[in-house]
């Protein structure tokens, strides 16, 4: 809160300082009485409620004066002016993204949507989209900032989604780069997630980073899963079980790829990897946010001046009626 008049807030203690002055100096008329007896009890009420109106007045003046200092609240706006970054995420959905990384009981294609929607909702001024991928690729979400819409199809995305199997890397970077080749932006950005070795394709998957490089766009690469992982079968004989899984991600051409798009290479072997490798990316790539901000102020001297009002009348009314008739 401010007052658009503050310097009327001096008054106060000087009307303050003039009523104690008075009641301590200003000459009172008295007579001598050999005995108080003389007046009985009578005079108790009287005494005991003789300075109440002159409180009562002097509350009601302060809050007066509080009114007419103006007394404002504010209320700020931010407008933000933003030039937010193009992402795409391309995500593998090969069968072997069924592996479960033990440190968490939690497949690696789960743990890597969990991942991509926290990192979806941090960018709240960047367009994003979604790639998916085994043997072919398509994109499964265009561009767009419709955070909503990104968390649903991150919750559709499965091993069967594109009912083939393989790993074409090529094939996957070569699909968002021709989405992101085809937007005005300053920054495009190219997330892949990938636990295996290129296999499918028609595309080289440096071929594809060379393209991505032509057209300004990084890529961030990130090889999932480790020798720790397992996958779990049913088996006719003995039930179901766990199956050791292979962390078998082409390392090398995943740290040429992000080489290539002046990107960088992330090497999540376990869950916790993974989630850093989200927030090194999402420090790496920062939308540059101007804003300016607005404020409005509202009147508030009307809850001040209405109980001032009210509280003098109340003082004034029990100083000329009330206590003149008490005995």
């Amino acid at each position: 809160m401010r007052f658009l008049y503050v310097y009327l807030l001096s008054l106060i203690p000087i009307i303050l300082i003039l009523y104690f002055l008075k009641e301590k100096f200003y000459p009172k008329t008295f007579l001598n009485f050999s005995a108080l007896s003389f007046f009985g009890e009578k005079t108790g009420r009287r005494t005991k409620f003789l300075r109440v109106p002159d409180i009562l007045i002097l509350v009601g003046i302060c809050l007066v004066i509080v009114a007419l200092a103006r007394p404002q609240s504010s209320s700020r706006y931010e407008t933000f002016n933003a030039e937010g970054i193009d992402i795409m995420l391309v995500m593998d959905t090969s069968t072997s993204m069924e592996a479960v990384d033990p440190t968490v009981n939690v497949s690696r294609i789960q743990n890597a949507k969990d991942r991509a929607k926290e990192f979806i909702l941090k960018r709240v001024n960047d367009r994003m989209g979604i790639v998916v991928f085994s043997s072919i690729a398509f994109t499964q979400c265009p561009l767009t900032l419709d955070k909503d819409a990104l968390i649903n199809f991150i919750d559709l995305i499965n091993t069967s989604i594109t009912k083939a199997d393989g790993t074409a890397i090529g094939s996957a970077l070569a699909t968002a780069v021709n989405r992101l080749s085809k937007v005005e932006s300053k920054s495009k950005v190219i997330v892949l997630l990938t636990d295996g070795a290129n296999n499918a394709g028609e595309i080289a998957p440096v071929t594809a980073a060379q393209l991505a490089r032509d057209n300004k766009i990084k890529v961030y690469t990130v090889g999932i899963g480790s020798n720790e992982d397992y996958y779990e079968v049913e088996d006719m004989f003995f039930g179901k079980r766990k199956v050791p899984a292979q962390g078998n991600f082409d390392e090398g051409l995943l740290m040429e790829i992000s080489k290539i798009t002046d990107g960088e290479y992330f090497a999540a072997r376990t869950s916790k990897d993974l989630y850093q490798a989200f927030s090194s990316i999402d420090k790496l790539e920062k939308t540059t946010v101007e804003h300016t901000k607005s404020v409005n102020y509202n009147e508030q001297f009307m809850k001040f001046l209405i109980p001032g009002f009210w509280i003098l009348v109340l003082g004034f009314l029990l100083k000329i009626t009330i206590l003149k008739r008490l005995p």
